[in-house]
């Protein structure tokens, strides 16, 4: 049966949403990829990154006043009958708007997450950063106390490529995925400039599920640190 009314509204809302924030995201990647003496930490680069999102929203969508928000927690959810463990959780970015065509504005709040973290060699035994874009990145989206992007049927993570080689990185990713009853990433959409775009669907043990992560990479390998 095809939607109608004021579902089918909702979904095209979504979709364009969607299509908007992640032309954001790839554009704010290219212009952080250009700076000057960029940082390694990642709390770091986020910070950079920010004010590249930013700017990547006035350039690309001047009239839209929907603008990230950084290391906001997880917002409630009407279901919950008391505070959530996930709502002392910090998602790196999201974007926050209210469905118009939503009939209970309980349930009209909207948020697309963002999750960055670091690619490439580890330079602890105790933190690998291949293993940690998996098991402290896209299982946040799937473990229920975490939940990042509950109500929303998708979300992004950023992946700042550091060093290695794509093939290598792409690998120790997709073995972590495994391990974690996850299915693999694969490549999406065009290949966007300096970088790499994928993607998986999972399902998650609460709504929205079945539930698409998109991963869009930058590769930092060439240029300046402090």
């Amino acid at each position: 049966m095809s939607e109608t009314g004021p579902r089918l509204r909702t979904l095209r809302l979504l979709a364009r949403r969607e299509e908007r924030f992640l032309s954001i995201i790839e554009r704010a990647l290219q212009m952080l990829r250009d700076e000057k003496n960029l940082p390694e930490a990642e709390c770091d680069l986020n910070r950079r990154f920010y004010f590249q999102l930013l700017n990547a929203s006035r350039e690309l969508f001047p009239a839209d006043p929907v603008a990230p928000v950084s290391e906001c927690n997880n917002q409630p959810d009407p279901d919950d009958q008391t505070r959530a463990a996930r709502e002392q959780k910090r998602p790196d970015f999201q974007w926050l708007y209210l469905d118009k065509y939503e009939p209970d504005p309980k349930r009209s709040s909207r948020q697309f997450t963002l999750e960055c973290k670091r690619l490439g060699a580890p330079h602890r035994a105790d933190w690998v950063l291949n293993v940690n874009y998996v098991t402290n990145g896209i299982c946040r989206f799937r473990d229920p106390a975490w939940a990042y992007g509950q109500r929303f049927s998708r979300g992004a993570m950023v992946g700042y490529w550091q060093s290695m080689e794509l093939e290598e990185i792409l690998n120790e990713v997709n073995d972590e995925a495994s391990r974690n009853a996850l299915p693999e990433i694969a490549p999406a959409g065009a290949t966007i400039p300096n970088g790499y775009r994928a993607e998986h669907i999972f399902d998650r043990a609460f709504s929205a599920s079945p539930f698409c992560l998109h991963h869009i990479w930058i590769d930092l390998r060439v240029t300046g640190r402090s």
